[in-house]
């Protein structure tokens, strides 16, 4: 007889992402809510199907006291307290490297249309401005220099994509890659008063909290613009919004947030911003693509195979 497993979904829809899922899972009915699922069944839990955005802390983990598993569809496990799950001894499995080319298409398409002035332009248009005077100058994409900040997965896939426009590439991370055939700046602050425009996509820890901070602004200067599809705890939220009012920079492109979600009212009356809900990676095909290594690990975990994808 095979052996079930009591599986948590922390949000309803990610069940449509497994159609072929094991008849070995033992759903959790999560149909009246998940904190009426979590008062109802907490301790039968043994697998939390996670998506990255919800925070799975100590006092969130007290709840399970059977929990053996975390398995997220995401790349990303910020949001797991690791050091307790190391404690109790849970596993923790993530999606990596699977959305990067999708993280990359939006970085880079709002790096150029922020080169471009797309939101300069669609306000000077709005604003009926082209009836009184000229609209706003650019510079050529193929004088620009940009800088990746975090030379991973994602800022490889998004140079690929830079590459035919012409721009001066460079990029900066914790270590120089002697392989990378790209320029590497020793530091952040040198990177930020070389480059026109910074695409952050590094890994967030606490080493890179608020990696971008007013200075490094300052240093990027009244042109310059910046993207961050990292998380929203790299960028100094509060010092950019100052910035981009005071048109100390020139634009800013985000699809993540610190908090999240991020409200209206944080981003009214904000000039020159591109923001879209932390959904770089989300496309039908990575999604149903990172739903299908989740299985795979919570498989082997069941038949006490090595897990694909292991975090913990």
């Amino acid at each position: 007889m095979k052996k079930t497993v009591t599986v948590l979904a922390m949000h309803a829809e990610m069940m449509s992402l497994f159609p072929n899922k094991p008849d070995t899972w033992d759903l959790v009915d999560v149909s009246d809510g998940i904190d009426s699922a979590i008062a109802k069944n907490a301790d039968k839990v043994e697998v939390l199907l996670s998506a990255s955005i919800e925070i799975l802390d100590k006092p969130t983990l007290d709840q399970f006291p059977n929990l053996k598993m975390i398995a997220s569809i995401s790349a990303g496990f910020s949001n797991v307290d690791l050091d307790e799950c190391r404690r109790r001894g849970i596993a923790v499995t993530n999606s990596p490297g699977l959305n990067s080319p999708d993280v990359a298409d939006i970085a880079v398409s709002m790096m150029t249309s922020l080169l471009l002035k797309f939101p300069q332009n669609q306000h000077y248009i709005l604003s009926d401005q082209w009836k009184t005077k000229s609209g706003p100058l650019r510079h050529s994409i193929r004088t620009a220099v940009i800088g990746i900040v975090g030379l991973g997965s994602i800022g490889l896939e998004a140079v690929k994509r830079l590459e035919p426009f012409g721009a001066d590439l460079r990029w900066w991370g914790p270590r120089d890659k002697p392989d990378v055939g790209l320029p590497y700046v020793p530091t952040i602050k040198q990177l930020a008063e070389q480059c026109q425009g910074l695409i952050v996509c590094c890994r967030p820890d606490d080493s890179t909290h608020h990696l971008i901070n007013q200075e490094i602004l300052d240093l990027l200067g009244s042109d310059g613009v910046v993207v961050n599809v990292s998380r929203g705890t790299v960028v100094d939220e509060t010092a950019l919004i100052e910035s981009l009012k005071s048109g100390a920079i020139a634009g800013a492109g985000l699809d993540v947030f610190d908090p999240e979600p991020t409200s209206a009212e944080r981003w009214k009356d904000v000039p020159n911003v591109i923001l879209t809900p932390h959904q770089g990676g989300t496309t039908y095909q990575t999604l149903f693509a990172q739903a299908a290594l989740t299985q795979n690990n919570i498989q082997n975990f069941v038949n006490h195979e090595p897990l694909l994808t292991s975090v913990l």
